[in-house]
């Protein structure tokens, strides 16, 4: 689900992302994101920066509109013999899930034979702060809200 908005916009700008206290994101540069078509960033940072001008903000994010909460189902115990090569903890794998859907696994933990996968995302079940400086906000052309990307600087180039 993406966020609903009458009127489209196109926002420049940069953010770091906190976890527990701890900085462990960061965008490298200036980003130019279309609201409403944003899939790159957690649905509720899409939402917080909605009506927002320039200038730095601070907002933090419960689980639910960050990450999601953390689900203890997607955490699975295989064999080391199951993976190929040998497996190393940040190492990741993609397999099917109990239900067949394709998933990307990180490893978590080895202990011998006994391997620990993990698919949520890194943040699942976590708060997320995220500090971000807007530089820029205007309206977003017909033509990019029709392609659902922003074009020009940050963005496709036609």
């Amino acid at each position: 689900m993406r966020v609903n908005v009458p009127q489209h916009f196109v926002i420049r700008l940069e953010y770091t992302l906190r976890v527990e206290g701890q900085a462990v994101n960061r965008s490298e540069h200036p980003l130019s994101i279309l609201t409403g078509f944003a899939r790159e960033l957690p649905i509720g940072l899409e939402a917080a920066l909605l009506g927002k001008g320039p200038g730095e903000y601070t907002v933090t994010l419960p689980p639910e509109q960050g990450y999601g909460a953390y689900n203890p189902a997607l955490r699975v115990e295989v064999g080391a013999s199951e993976l190929p090569g040998t497996p190393r903890v940040g190492e990741v794998f993609s397999a099917e899930d109990a239900e067949g859907k394709p998933r990307l696994y990180q490893v978590v933990a080895v202990d011998g034979e006994k391997v620990v996968l993990d698919a949520n995302p890194p943040w699942a079940g976590k708060a997320l702060e995220y500090r971000f400086v807007i530089h820029s906000v205007r309206l977003a052309e017909p033509e990019e809200v029709a392609h659902g990307h922003v074009h020009g600087e940050g963005g496709v180039h036609p």
